[in-house]
């Protein structure tokens, strides 16, 4: 199996070289590593070019490429489409892959699945705690919310060309749209209980909460579901959001997660 692996970033300079590092000593090396930059003004596309010779030592396909885009699933779509892999991941500037990620896709990759999606290590620096977070195995979850972890989810070449890559129409929830679509096309999904990422909290969607449930409404809606339904489960979501940051930031909760904190 030949894993491609996308990165898209914009002025990332000061954690670029985390994901790129994340992605070099995979124990199992990636096929090609591409990277798809929003035309950053910083030191951003020196330290990626820097990297370029490291990546080619070990026979990894490297591609940067470096001009403005129309958003992030523009960004997304473009490293898609440039990739030649038989499976294609996609981790933002600031997340890493696990080390063994590349070679335990290898293990399970098989022609009985499309699309795979794993746990991940959460990590919000803010309130000093990390945790392995799992997604929902109950993907009908989709029509409502979006129940993966996207650079925990890895998707077949084939599966974007039969049915599309992300709709640039979607600032927020693209990741939603993309899966639903798939599912609703019939795709078949694999959960892999094994921690494929590290994510740090704080991107555009944590930072954009009333935007990104207005959007998944909207999309919620598009695909049939009862309004008054998608409604309250937004409301839900925002009420539990809110009680949580609250939560977050008591004593308690801290010393429970450092018990359980991941080293």
């Amino acid at each position: 199996m030949k894993l491609s692996v996308v990165t898209v970033c914009l002025n990332a300079e000061n954690c670029i070289a985390l994901t790129m590092e994340s992605v070099l000593n995979q124990t199992v090396p990636v096929y090609e590593y591409i990277l798809v930059d929003g035309g950053s003004t910083d030191r951003t596309n020196e330290i990626i070019e820097e990297y370029k010779e490291k990546f080619l030592e070990k026979g990894i396909r490297f591609i940067n490429i470096s001009e403005k885009d129309n958003g992030i699933s523009d960004a997304f779509n473009k490293g898609i489409r440039l990739s030649t892999g038989e499976l294609i991941g996609i981790i933002n500037a600031d997340d890493e892959l696990m080390p063994e990620t590349c070679g335990y896709l290898n293990e399970v990759y098989s022609d009985s699945f499309d699309i795979y999606y794993g746990d991940c290590i959460w990590v919000d620096e803010k309130k000093n705690v990390q945790y392995a977070r799992k997604p929902s195995v109950k993907l009908k979850k989709l029509f409502y919310s979006f129940p993966m972890i996207h650079p925990s989810t890895f998707v077949k070449k084939s599966i974007y060309e039969n049915f599309g890559c992300f709709n640039v129409d979607f600032r927020f929830c693209m990741d939603k749209e993309i899966m639903t679509r798939f599912y609703i096309s019939g795709c078949r999904f694999r959960y892999c209980p094994k921690e494929l990422t590290r994510f740090k909290a704080g991107g555009v969607s944590d930072k954009n909460l009333v935007k990104v449930l207005k959007e998944s409404s909207g999309h919620s809606i598009r695909c049939g579901k009862p309004k008054v339904f998608v409604y309250l489960y937004n409301f839900a979501v925002y009420l539990r959001y809110k009680l949580s940051e609250k939560l977050k930031r008591t004593f308690v909760y801290k010393l429970v997660k450092k018990a359980d904190k991941i080293s």
